[in-house]
């Protein structure tokens, strides 16, 4: 998670700039609600990418299939 902000505050717009101001000016809250965001933006992500490896590489796990 660390490495995905720091990545993000590399411009000056979005939630990497949203996570930097909020913090600057001590609105946790905001912070928070940034931070949510990313863990929300991550695991949908990786739904997505779980969902797109196993219906293109089924094939070659479908004998270990339960």
């Amino acid at each position: 998670m660390g490495t995905t902000v720091s990545e993000m505050t590399a411009s000056n717009e979005g939630i990497g700039y949203l996570l930097i101001s909020a913090g600057s000016s001590m609105q946790m809250g905001l912070a928070f609600s940034g931070l949510l965001v990313v863990g929300v933006m991550a695991m949908a992500m990786y739904e997505l990418f779980s969902f797109v490896e196993k219906h293109t590489t089924g094939w070659a796990h479908r004998g270990s299939q339960a």
